[in-house]
């Protein structure tokens, strides 16, 4: 051990000097007297023995004093692993039990634990050797009734007689009891405050027509239904106005509300006093925030995120994380058009102000987006401005749709510009943006799914026109957002927004042709998600020239794409009621690829006793794309979110990087049947059907 605890190896060198220099002294003495070298001799021996033995004793003096340190030692480490209050277990590197205190095998309520391994120790299959063993960490975990830290060491363990490393890592766990914390971060955690904004979504439309009577019943029963819910919960409410209000809850009273989904919504649904139309509430809570103000903002924040995605629903930001509720009903269309002259206008100063403007729909561009972006390039163009629609790549639907009506001898535009003259690349578009540029966002709200996301971060003036349900990643730091649920598509909102953007404004047949296009698609012929201001702004783009037969030729499919559609359906299978699924594989990612899932979901939900359809593509590149669609009975939209994906209540969709359809299928179906059961339970009453 270091030489006996390293002797003192100092004092042996200051004493060899001592009779070095006696030594030189006695030969210097006995040279000049040589009868006094027996004399010399005999001083010389009495004092190296009394010097050696004066070492040797400082010797046995200092290892008895570091024996006795050791000891102490030992006793106090043998006495800290019997009564500190900390569980100790050692596991050898295959994983099983060699040795533990008496605290760890009290503590985990075991007996006979020995040469077990952890996972069989300890709860959750988390705690497996192979996983514990990987890094060092720390973690908290429940036994019985109380809660322990856990440490846990990897420990490089070696044969002694072996000859070559071992790479193997042993396991060491430390137990420390924290029960009285965590109980008291629970306590912390459940009754932290949280907020919520409820919005009487749809007053005016409820209150028109009743008599004060009714709408003093229906506003009495409202109110009286939400102070009980929030007295349910031992919160608070505070009204603002006739259609808002604030609410107070504790953190647990969300948990529960989260596990019953937000019945709350189911019942003011079903409030009846004289009314036809059924009232609807949107819920914004918030449970995130530093700051009373932080947390109010956020609910704010949430509240108007279930209004963007179409009321009738509860969105709760806890975590950092975004949860929906509810959402299953059809959104109910707004007669008002207030709103869509505001911003009508708002775009008219919008677009006067800028140098050039460019449209941009998403990626892989249906008929739809495109005559959304064909109507603002008309606005654009009918203010002299430099415009640019700006394309997806390989996307073929402008040219079919120049080509289905050159052939009939209507051009795009009555003036000099052709629509087919401005359609730029995404590189065109980046070379021509400048510092007053604006950018309109038709028939989408997400980066992910632009048509250009180059385009999109260069140009800081947006504006976005969109139909879809407001998703959580939606693009920020717009001009001007104009998300309307309630209607049927983008080329609905277009049309709207053309009339009240400039009364001389007049829309040529094929302009008419390419909107009345974009509304017929997304309505499946005016057979969903249709209100009366489908069909009003569906007889004004008739009244301007649009042409049903030239839209059914721009549907019109080639033989193969026909076969091919027919081929899955034919392969397609209803794993539960309700439900059918078709996968196509090994496809090129194209188009036209997307196109087909998109029909072949259509086709789907024409079946009989079939009431979600979904076509999954597997492509070459090893992405997955599904298409889902809805007979309006189950909302397809809150399926694909769960996958990161989005879209409308009867047609949503998403893209996968890296997946197969075995991968997802049984994900998808489990959520299908979960959206399927909760119709069933709200079968039997008519307002709060799904």
């Amino acid at each position: 051990m270091f030489n006996r605890f390293n002797r003192n190896i100092n004092s042996k060198v200051d004493t060899n000097i001592y009779l070095l220099i006696i030594v030189l002294l006695s030969v210097i003495v006995c040279y000049l007297q040589p009868k006094l070298i027996l004399p010399a001799l005999f001083i010389f021996g009495v004092i190296y023995y009394f010097s050696r033995r004066n070492i040797i004793n400082k010797e046995i003096f200092f290892s008895s004093y570091l024996d006795n340190i050791i000891r102490n030692i030992e006793r106090t480490n043998h006495f800290a692993v019997r009564k500190l209050d900390v569980g100790m277990a050692v596991f050898s590197k295959d994983g099983k039990l060699q040795w533990k205190n008496a605290l760890f095998a009290q503590w985990v309520g075991k007996k006979n634990i020995d040469g077990l391994k952890p996972e069989e120790i300890l709860p959750l299959p988390a705690n497996a050797f192979e996983l514990l063993s990987v890094h060092d960490g720390e973690q908290t975990l429940q036994l019985e009734d109380r809660y322990y830290s856990m440490k846990y060491y990897s420990v490089q363990t070696q044969e002694r007689h072996s000859k070559r490393p071992d790479t193997s890592s042993g396991l060491m766990l430390y137990l420390t009891d924290v029960t009285d914390y965590e109980l008291l971060r629970q306590k912390y955690y459940n009754d932290r405050l949280c907020l919520a904004y409820v919005r009487f979504d749809n007053y005016e439309e409820v209150m028109r027509g009743l008599s004060e009577t009714n709408i003093a019943n229906l506003n009495g029963e409202i109110n009286e239904l939400l102070t009980k819910w929030a007295a349910s919960h031992q919160g608070f409410i505070c009204r603002m106005n006739k259609e808002s209000s604030l609410l107070g809850f504790s953190q647990s009273a969300v948990l529960n509300m989260m596990d019953d989904k937000f019945m709350i919504l189911d019942r003011v649904r079903e409030i009846r006093s004289g009314n036809k139309i059924p009232p609807t509430v949107s819920i914004g809570v918030a449970c995130d925030g530093v700051t009373l103000e932080e947390l109010i903002g956020n609910a704010n924040k949430s509240l108007y995120l279930a209004l963007g995605r179409g009321g009738d629903q509860a969105v709760v930001l806890k975590d950092k994380n975004t949860q929906f509720f509810g959402g299953t009903s059809s959104v109910g269309a707004k007669s008002t058009r207030v709103r869509a002259r505001i911003v009508a206008q708002t775009i008219h100063e919008q677009m006067q102000q800028a140098d050039k403007i460019f449209v941009m729909g998403h990626m892989n561009e249906d008929y739809d987006a495109i005559g959304a972006t064909i109507g603002m390039a008309k606005l654009s163009l009918s203010l002299g401005k430099t415009t640019y629609i700006v394309q997806s790549e390989h996307n073929a639907y402008y040219r079919r749709i120049a080509e289905v009506l050159d052939n009939e001898n209507i051009i795009l535009s009555d003036n000099e510009t052709k629509y087919l003259d401005i359609v730029v690349s995404e590189q065109e578009a980046l070379a021509n943006v400048t510092s007053k540029s604006l950018l309109v966002i038709v028939d989408h709200h997400r980066a992910v799914l632009s048509a250009s996301k180059k385009l999109l971060e260069a140009v800081h003036n947006r504006i976005i026109v969109d139909h879809h349900r407001r998703a959580e990643d939606i693009i920020g730091d717009t001009v001007l957002l104009y998300l309307e649920p309630s209607s049927s598509s983008t080329s609905e909102l277009v049309t709207e927004l053309i009339g009240y953007f400039d009364d001389r404004l007049d829309i040529t047949p094929a302009e008419a042709t390419a909107l009345y296009a974009g509304i017929v698609l997304d309505t499946k012929y005016f057979n969903v998600q249709t209100g009366e201001r489908t069909f009003e702004a569906a007889a004004l783009l008739r009244r301007s020239g649009a042409n049903p037969n030239l839209v059914r030729q721009l549907f019109k499919d080639d033989m193969q794409l026909v076969q091919q559609r027919a081929k899955l359906i034919a392969g397609a299978k209803m794993p539960v009621a309700g439900l059918s699924i078709a996968v196509m594989y090994n496809a090129p990612n194209t188009t036209m690829s997307s196109v087909l899932a998109a029909q072949t979901a259509d086709t789907l939900i024409t079946i009989d006793g079939v009431a979600v359809g979904m076509a999954i593509v597997e492509y070459k590149d090893g992405s997955l794309g599904i298409s889902a669609r809805s007979d309006g009975s189950v909302n397809v939209q809150v399926i694909m979110e769960e996958l990161g994906g989005g879209g409308h209540q009867t047609v949503a969709g998403v893209q996968l990087a890296g997946k197969r359809a075995r991968d997802v299928e049984a994900q998808l179906i489990a959520l299908t049947e979960k959206q399927l059961e909760e119709c069933k339970t709200n079968e039997s009453n008519s307002v709060a059907r799904c």
